[in-house]
């Protein structure tokens, strides 16, 4: 099935030669169907690692962020320690042969007391809820903007 990994490789995209080599006819029914299944399986196992690599590498990614961050801040105490202050500016700094180190100020809003603020400072995120417009079909109601289709889809056991 040589014409599936070219189809792999074109990212799922198929040409005429890769159609035809796709269809599938009575004579070649059985085959097709096993090799498919095989194939579909196959990409289901991928994807499910793919799954557990992205899970294994954001937790990786947030063990680094987390490293980096405590390091920073050790480093920031330090320096407002040990640097040399500008008389002027109040910036501490200290160089070495890698780095040349600063503070900088900077400004962000904290939140204290999330209930004690005006409406004006929410956002309201408006959400289409699909389990609300079911129920209200099922119950005869005509919406406009939405109805309900069926669907068909393989299983593979």
């Amino acid at each position: 099935m040589a014409f599936i990994s070219l189809m792999e490789e074109n990212g799922g995209e198929v040409n005429d030669e890769l159609l035809e080599d796709l269809a599938i006819r009575r004579d070649n029914f059985q085959y097709k169907a096993e090799s498919y299944s095989k194939f579909i399986l196959k990409l289901d196992s991928d994807t499910d690692a793919i799954d557990a690599e992205i899970k294994r590498l954001q937790s990786l990614k947030k063990s680094k962020t987390n490293t980096r961050d405590r390091l920073k801040e050790t480093l920031l105490a330090a320096l407002q320690v040990f640097g040399m202050e500008d008389a002027k500016t109040g910036v501490r700094r200290y160089e070495t042969a890698l780095a040349k180190l600063s503070t900088r100020r900077s400004t962000s809003v904290e939140i204290t007391d999330e209930a004690s603020l005006p409406e004006s400072c929410f956002v309201i995120k408006r959400e289409v809820s699909k389990t609300a417009i079911k129920n209200l079909l099922d119950q005869g109601e005509e919406l406009e903007g939405a109805s309900m289709k069926e669907n068909l889809s393989l299983q593979i056991r």
